[in-house]
């Protein structure tokens, strides 16, 4: 399976979970929250930014564990700031991976 589909595929899971959680707590209008738009996609840039960066981001990527680490971290980070500063945290983190999915199509595109 190619690396772009195995991202993807725990993307995709990490964002049907945050929808679910915004869908359960009754939360989906913040979907479309300016700031939540506004800080998903700054971060997403910023966390690519890393990837195509010289850091060892990259490297650390490759190790699987990181990879299934950092879907549980995603989830377990929105859902507990979540908890303080309300659901729009979860639909920034939302916008984050829309932003990846942006990035992705692109990439894809111009192969």
């Amino acid at each position: 399976m190619p690396d772009y589909r195995r991202d993807a595929g725990f993307a995709l899971l990490c964002g049907l979970a945050l929808v679910a959680y915004l869908r359960q707590t009754g939360a989906v209008e913040t979907f479309w929250s300016e700031s939540a738009i506004a800080v998903g996609v700054a971060v997403a840039l910023c966390v690519e930014a890393l990837f195509v960066l010289d850091t060892p981001v990259a490297a650390l990527w490759q190790r699987r564990g990181v990879r299934t680490a950092s879907a549980v971290v995603l989830l377990g980070v929105a859902g507990g700031l979540a908890v303080f500063l309300g659901p729009v945290v979860v639909a920034a983190a939302c916008w984050g991976l829309v932003t990846y999915f942006g990035i992705l199509a692109v990439c894809l595109c111009y192969r």
